[in-house]
């Protein structure tokens, strides 16, 4: 294998030669190169969809979902689900960065890729903070923020059906819903309601930010879902923890400097991008190539 930065901040390329597979790649050799580079592109390796979910599951110790997304297969058998939010372009975030359910892994496979434009987006939250003004910086580090949406009955139970054990029978929405607290367990920083329609209505406190990458562990960095998107979800009310709404003058600042440290991935058919999901935001440009086809798929060191 041959290995690369990807750009001069951030990220890293691993170049499989002859012989190379991807399960000669090990645990410790894929934490050491997240927690240098944040991020990292795999190209030139044999792969499939199959082949794609055994890497995850060989570095993973539990896996995550977007309970809005398919399956590649109608069993959930096979942990890819193929990444389609419409064709907009979409903000930065951290992959269910807005929920308490926040996966430390965030894995892409991409089968075809786009002829023109249609690119992936990465964004190292820890050049982002160096590059923050100080009094930027000391804003918000002063106090958290708060994301508050309700989720319909369907997607919420979607997700307690595939991530609890043994399941959960969605037909019983109080059943369902004791299990989507035990998932919780306990957060302090999230609170969940039933609502009268069987949707629920969750609030989750956190930093902007974070200094908890299981990779470069106290490592700041800037990395949180405020551009996120809200395709196939209720767009959330983002507060500081003392309910007053982020200034826009605030965003408008922060967008700029995220922008300066936002590359492309530049993908090549069978690539893998591996991110770590509390240091490396990622995003979209706009989708002009409708060919181009990604995988995506969640997971926990």
């Amino acid at each position: 294998m041959k290995t690369a930065a990807h750009t001069r901040q951030a990220g890293l390329v691993v170049q499989g030669e002859t012989g190379d597979t991807l399960a000669s790649i090990g645990k410790a050799q894929l934490a050491e190169w997240l927690g240098r580079h944040g991020y990292i592109v795999l190209r030139g390796f044999a792969c499939d969809v199959q082949g794609f979910s055994d890497l995850v599951r060989a570095h993973s110790s539990r896996i995550s979902l977007d309970p809005a997304r398919q399956f590649h297969d109608k069993e959930g058998k096979v942990l890819a689900q193929k990444v389609d939010a419409g064709s907009d372009a979409i903000g930065l975030h951290c992959e269910n960065g807005n929920s308490p359910f926040w996966p430390d892994l965030c894995w892409f496979f991409c089968t075809q890729a786009p002829k023109v434009g249609s690119q992936t987006t990465v964004c190292d939250g820890a050049a982002v903070y160096r590059d923050l003004a100080p009094q930027m910086r000391a804003a918000l580090l002063a106090q958290d923020i708060v994301y508050t949406r309700s989720v319909g009955a369907e997607l919420w139970k979607n997700y307690v059906r595939h991530t609890a054990d043994a399941g959960a029978d969605a037909s019983d929405t109080r059943t369902c819903f004791e299990r989507l607290l035990a998932l919780v367990n306990g957060n302090v920083n999230t609170q969940i309601e039933l609502n009268g329609d069987d949707s629920v209505t969750y609030s989750f406190r956190t930093p902007a930010i974070l200094h908890r990458s299981p990779f470069s562990p106290g490592l700041p960095a800037f990395a949180n879902s405020i551009f996120g998107p809200s395709f196939n979800y209720e767009r959330p009310r983002i507060t500081f923890a003392d309910g007053t709404p982020l200034p826009e003058a605030m965003r408008a600042a922060l967008d700029d400097v995220c922008r300066r440290h936002t590359v492309d991935v530049g993908w090549h058919d069978n690539d893998i991008v591996v991110i770590d999901n509390a240091r490396v935001m990622h995003g979209r440009r706009r989708i002009e190539d409708t060919r181009r086809t990604i995988y995506n798929a969640l997971s926990y060191t």
